[in-house]
């Protein structure tokens, strides 16, 4: 599942929205509310109202990310800052499957056992080697998971498909919460300097951004620091810079931008190149994708979608 941000002119307001949509959505008809199909929380009740109450016109069975942005965009929803969690697309299939995210109630001490058993699933789709805490709207059903095939860390929520012996299928949503180590600032560090591991601190930090932050100090070691970073703050690898060149087959972030919205995947680097220079680069997901980009640091590039 992709993530997305979708900023809106006021970036500072204090209203801050989230809207989950699964990969998997249940409705009918040539449109429905956004509210029909997605997870809306945060801000006032008058903007979760107006965002619940916009319409969308899905393409056949598929649900894309260009029609939500397009509905979010032409909104009156311009005082608050949206998060949007969603794949490149959601499949659309009719009700009668069990475990949509828009109807998933509070959850019991025996759900959440239950749901544990799901970790190490959880982490070998998203190869992921931090921490995962996963509860779910109801226990886990007998069978096999049949989908998806991969979860990308950092995503709020997901929904499992299960095929049981008699060939029912059924659906779970699990809440996810990642957690990783990252490094923060252990003083004062100036725009300017270069960093060193004495500089720097490791400690546990539930994140929605895998990729965005330090995660070690080697990682880092001898990058030149591009705005001030305070005491106990986070070390974004966006703020710093390197003078390395950055070799062909380096594994780096992708990110990808449309217009106020970006997502992220994994890639490797198909050329040689230093910060500032354009290379190509190929994402691990799919090798048949190859994409010009922007190279950032040596650990993230960007690509400007039209």
């Amino acid at each position: 599942m992709l993530l997305l941000f979708v900023i809106a002119d006021n970036a500072y307001s204090a209203q801050n929205i989230t809207i989950n949509i699964p990969d998997v959505i249940y409705a009918h008809g040539n449109s429905f509310t956004l509210g029909h199909v997605a997870k809306i929380t945060g801000g006032n009740t008058r903007t979760r109202r107006i965002l619940a109450d916009l319409r969308v016109y899905p393409d056949g069975n598929i649900l894309t990310r260009k029609e939500i942005l397009r509905a979010i965009n032409a909104s009156d929803a311009s005082d608050a800052r949206i998060e949007l969690y969603m794949p490149e697309y959601s499949r659309i299939e009719a009700p009668g499957y069990e475990g949509n995210l828009t109807d998933a109630n509070s959850h019991s001490q025996n759900d959440t056992r239950n749901a544990e058993s799901l970790i190490p699933v959880i982490k070998s789709l998203s190869a992921w080697n931090g921490e995962i805490e996963i509860s779910a709207s109801s226990p886990v059903p007998d069978g096999k998971l049949i989908d998806p095939a991969s979860i990308i860390p950092g995503s709020p929520a997901a929904t499992l498909r299960f095929r049981d012996n008699n060939g029912k299928i059924r659906s779970l949503t699990v809440r996810l919460t990642w957690t990783q180590n990252v490094m923060f600032a252990r003083h004062n560090i100036r725009r300017g300097d270069k960093i060193n591991p004495q500089d720097l601190i490791s400690r546990p930090m539930k994140i929605t951004r895998p990729g965005a932050y330090a995660e070690n100090a080697s990682q880092i070691a001898g990058f030149t620091v591009n705005r001030n970073i305070k005491q106990g703050e986070a070390v974004l690898l966006a703020n710093l810079t390197s003078s390395n060149v950055i070799k062909k087959g380096r594994r780096v972030k992708i990110i990808a931008r449309y217009g106020a919205a970006s997502a992220s995947a994994d890639g490797v680097t198909l050329e040689d190149g230093r910060p500032g220079e354009w290379v190509k680069v190929r994402r691990t997901d799919d090798k048949r994708v190859i994409l010009r980009a922007k190279i950032i640091n040596e650990n993230s590039v960007e690509v400007q979608v039209d």
